[in-house]
């Protein structure tokens, strides 16, 4: 990893990170998912910019120090809205990874027509997203705010049993502490499914990974999700929610890497920029 290559920027009005790369392929635009930020895509900016790619990650209201406080009474559509003005502020239309929640604000990108292809890790479905039985006694204490539309955090045990469950035990009270307050209504949303993706709009390359021991979405929703895009899911074995870290998380981003690749070849001269 090269951590050099990426550093932080502002794009329309949001805190972000970028990595310079070729022109001759489409920026990655990395959208990260509830409770975070940006900076949990670092690693894979910094895997991205390695290879020559251009890529960013950038924050949306309700952290980083953009209002509203803890993200209180946003909606799915808001970070959607955000999304757009990155795309806008960056010119040309990107290829949009997203993770868990960014996988579904991807998804309406998509539709909207304003992604070159989007790669989904753990996508959020456009659908009902219910609890499994693992994960109740994470969610039960908080669903009185998820009803009424509250700003919500999970506990550190909570975390840890239903996101980081694959990742080492010492790393999990850091990302906890790293996590921000999220909106209750966007939660609400979600695991009522009243967001909605028309796939007919979608006609850009796709990518879907899912994880086995994903205890927050589950496999089956992900290649239902996939399904809808008319792909096979890649469905990861010993892997769970927070695959952007896990142990062998790079062999995903290889395999991703491999997919945009079959579209988009490196020519020579980029590729010598990142020896």
């Amino acid at each position: 990893m090269d951590s050099q290559r990426v550093s932080p920027t502002i794009i329309a009005g949001f805190p972000a990170i970028e990595a310079k790369g070729a022109t001759e392929r489409p920026p990655l635009l990395f959208v990260h998912g509830a409770f975070v930020d940006h900076t949990s895509f670092r690693p894979w900016l910094e895997f991205f910019a390695a290879q020559g790619w251009r890529g960013f990650a950038a924050a949306r209201r309700g952290r980083a120090g953009i209002g509203p406080a803890q993200a209180k009474g946003l909606a799915i559509s808001d970070y959607v809205d955000d999304t757009l003005k990155v795309i806008a502020a960056l010119g040309e239309r990107p290829v949009v990874v997203g993770h868990s929640l960014g996988g579904l604000i991807a998804q309406q990108i998509a539709a909207l027509g304003q992604a070159e292809a989007i790669v989904l890790l753990c996508p959020a479905p456009a659908a009902k997203l219910p609890a499994q039985k693992v994960a109740l006694s994470t969610y039960l204490p908080m669903m009185p705010k998820i009803l009424t539309g509250q700003p919500i955090l999970p506990s550190a045990k909570g975390c840890a049993t239903i996101a980081l469950n694959r990742m080492p035990k010492e790393a999990c009270p850091i990302l906890h502490a790293q996590l921000v307050p999220e909106s209750g209504k966007v939660y609400r949303e979600l695991i009522f499914g009243t967001y909605k993706v028309d796939f007919a709009k979608i006609s850009c390359p796709a990518m879907v990974v899912g994880a086995a021991e994903d205890r927050i979405v589950a496999p089956a929703l992900v290649e239902w999700t996939a399904q809808k895009l008319g792909v096979i899911a890649d469905i990861r074995e010993q892997h769970a929610h927070w695959l952007l870290e896990e142990p062998g998380w790079e062999e995903i981003a290889t395999g991703v890497a491999d997919f945009l690749a079959t579209r988009w070849p490196a020519r020579q001269a980029a590729l010598s920029r990142t020896g």
